[in-house]
């Protein structure tokens, strides 16, 4: 059974940071207005906080490729639904973290990850 009802579910940012500090291995890009990271065979995700912001570090060896840099409280909530753009046999999903205004929020950092999140039977994690 699914953590949230589809078709969108949502978290909290600290709940979708905790959940993807587990899951770097699944991130298959992410990004925000200005660009996005593309994962690669050669590459690895290294994910980290630094003066209360969150940073996301695309690494290949020892070279640093990319780098997101997130605000965790400048997002009011983290959208979840399966990826509009992917093959639905894929089974990907487009995670959206949202911010701004609540009348008018924006999309301000989004992921595609190669799963979505489900609850983990008898414990409170989350697994995939």
């Amino acid at each position: 059974m699914d953590l949230l009802s589809p078709p969108a579910r949502t978290l909290n940012f600290d709940a979708f940071w905790r959940w993807l500090q587990e899951h770097t291995n699944c991130i298959l890009r992410c990004g925000s207005a200005d660009m996005t990271l593309f994962d690669h065979d050669d590459f690895h995700w290294m994910l980290m906080e630094e003066e209360r912001q969150h940073v996301l570090q695309l690494i290949k060896g020892k070279s640093l490729v990319g780098e997101l840099v997130m605000v965790g409280r400048d997002v009011s909530e983290v959208s979840i639904s399966p990826d509009p753009d992917a093959d639905p046999q894929q089974g990907h999903f487009l995670v959206e973290l949202m911010g701004g205004p609540k009348d008018d929020p924006q999309v301000l950092y989004h992921f595609v990850m190669a799963h979505g999140i489900e609850p983990a039977a008898g414990h409170q994690g989350f697994k995939h």
